[in-house]
Formats: C-alpha cells, structure tokens, sequence
C-alpha cells in the first residue's frame, strides 16, 4: 500500500513538472520565445547632441520641426504627416500638404504629441525642452543641426537610412559631390575678404563662424575678416561696427535676413545706411553688397552644389562662366 502512494506520489509530481514547462514555455519564459517577442529595432544612431535615439520601426507617421533640413527629407524620397515653418523660409512644394503647425521657435507639445508620431526631428536650439515629455510619451526625438556642407552630407546619409533609401542617397551625394568639386577646383588662387552680416529682429551682427555660408565661403578660398574680431555675447558672432568694417576693408559684404528680404532692406536703409560712413565702405561704392538667398541659411539639401556654383559665379566671375 505504502509503494502504490509513493508511485503516485511520484507520477503526480512529474506530470506537475511536464504541464508547468509546458506552460512556461507558451509564455514566452525560453530564452528562444523571448528573442523572438522582443525583435531588434528597425534602426538606431545618435544625434547631433550625443543623444541615442532608437527607432523600433521604419518612421511612417514623422513630424519635420526643423525647417533646415525639412527640403532635404524630401528630396531623399521622404514624407512628413506635419511640418514647422520660419519667417523668410520657403517651404518646399512637395511639403505643402504636411499639417502646418507653427513656427520653428514656438511649437505645440500637445499639438505634436495629438499626431502620434513615430519620429520627430527638431533643432537643438529650439526644440531640447521637448525631449522629456516626448520620451514620456514614448516619441522618438532626433535634434539635427547644419553649419556646414559636411553636416548636410551626414544629415542626408542618416535620412536615407530612416527613409529605407540608403542605396538611392548615396548615389544622389556622389553625384552633388563631383559637381562640387569641378566647381572647388577652379578656385582661382587668390584670396577676396567678405564681411557677413546677419540682420535679425534682436539686431545687426557680423557672423564669425557656425553658419552654412561660411564654411561654403571657406571652401572657395574667400577670406571672413570677422575671424580676427571679438566676439560678442555670442561666441559665433561679432557686434555691429562700422568703424570695424571700414578698417578690415572687405571686398564684398554678403547680407543675409533672417525673416523677409522686404524686413532685411527696410533694416539696412534705417540702421546701417543712415549713418554717412557706411557710403565710404569699398565694397558699397564698388557695388560689391549682396542679399544671399536663403539657401545659405537654410540647408538646400542635395542642391547645395547650385549655391556652390551661385558664390563662385559672384565673387571669381572671370573664371566661371555667367
């Protein structure tokens, strides 16, 4: 009697064990099962704030905020379910049908976050307040900045890996690439002085660094004369002077607005041109003052080549073609 309770006892005990692995096993506790449940993200890089951002699916629901990069995400073969804007900034043709939701510097959290977006890409200087509450809301953010052609170079190779293109963006870079440089090798050599000035809605500078136009400019062997100043609050630029711009003597001074070419004029004829010295800058008399377009602020993305070639045309027109 004793034996049969103990087989029974023991039969009882191995078929708990069987139905227990058995339920284990259907709840995903095997290793196997659990690699399985949890696959690998779909991509994940880091940005330009040294911030990782992981995407655990191709982004098909993305938020554009900043407005720099917005044509470039285009032109890849992207699309945005909503969209950013600035003042002076033209939005690009195919991103007219994205939702508009505001300007650059001044976002809705709650409207962004309505949208249930996969992926929001902004600007370090603008949009850094958002990361917390989008990361509670478990909202890819990816802060992008360009200052230079390399920054729109790596820009549009990290777009073409979100997008799934990446094949298609490397061959579309080549191509802007060689274009590129057949117009950098027919730099002549010699060296013409720019001065740079930026006229915003806080007030008139000389930009020292950190800005498209410059490092463009730097490539075609054109000298900035604001690279021997004192800069000011910000390390990126020098306070107005006209009695700095007289003694560096630049050759050219290229006018850049942030906001309308219509404010930027208004700006130079109250500010800048009421006072008589301004006349007497070389570059004024020789008519050697230029109001960029706005695509040496605001990144052209695979078209950067056409700026390129639009610099170079202006300052060396004896050795490219008009």
């Amino acid at each position: 009697m004793k034996i049969r309770i103990t087989c029974a006892l023991m039969s009882l005990i191995l078929l708990l064990a069987v139905i227990g692995c058995s339920s284990y096993s259907n709840h995903g506790g095997h290793p196997d099962n659990t690699s399985s449940s949890n696959p690998q993200p779909f991509f994940t890089f880091t940005d330009d704030t040294g911030q990782e951002v992981v995407l655990v699916k191709k982004p098909e629901r993305v938020v554009i905020l900043n407005t720099e990069v917005l044509g470039l995400f285009y032109q890849l073969g992207g699309a945005a379910i909503a969209r950013a804007k600035a003042s002076g900034t033209p939005v690009p043709d195919a991103a007219k049908a994205a939702e508009d939701i505001g300007e650059i510097n001044q976002v809705s959290l709650e409207k962004v976050t309505s949208l249930k977006p996969d992926l929001v890409i902004g600007h370090p200087r603008f949009h850094a307040n958002l990361k917390d509450a989008l990361v509670t809301s478990q909202i890819p953010l990816a802060l992008v900045n360009i200052n230079s052609y390399d920054d729109i170079q790596r820009t549009g190779k990290l777009f073409g890996q979100i997008i799934g293109k990446e094949a298609e963006s490397e061959k579309a870079w080549k191509e802007t690439e060689n274009h590129i440089q057949t117009i950098i090798s027919k730099v002549p050599n010699r060296s013409l002085k720019f001065a740079f000035i930026t006229i915003a809605s806080n007030g008139i500078s000389i930009q020292k660094n950190g800005n498209l136009a410059l490092d463009i400019a730097n490539k075609l062997n054109l000298k900035n004369v604001a690279e021997d100043m004192q800069s000011g609050q910000m390390p990126s630029s020098v306070p107005y002077s006209i009695e700095k711009l007289i003694e560096a003597d630049p050759d050219y001074l290229f006018m850049v607005v942030y906001g309308t070419e219509e404010y930027g004029r208004q700006k130079l004829k109250d500010d800048l041109e009421s006072n008589p010295a301004w006349a007497s800058l070389r570059a004024v008399k020789e008519k050697r003052m230029v109001f960029f377009p706005s695509d040496f602020v605001n990144s052209p993305g695979l078209k950067i080549d056409q700026t390129f070639e639009y610099l170079a045309k202006l300052v060396y027109p004896d050795t490219y073609e008009k």
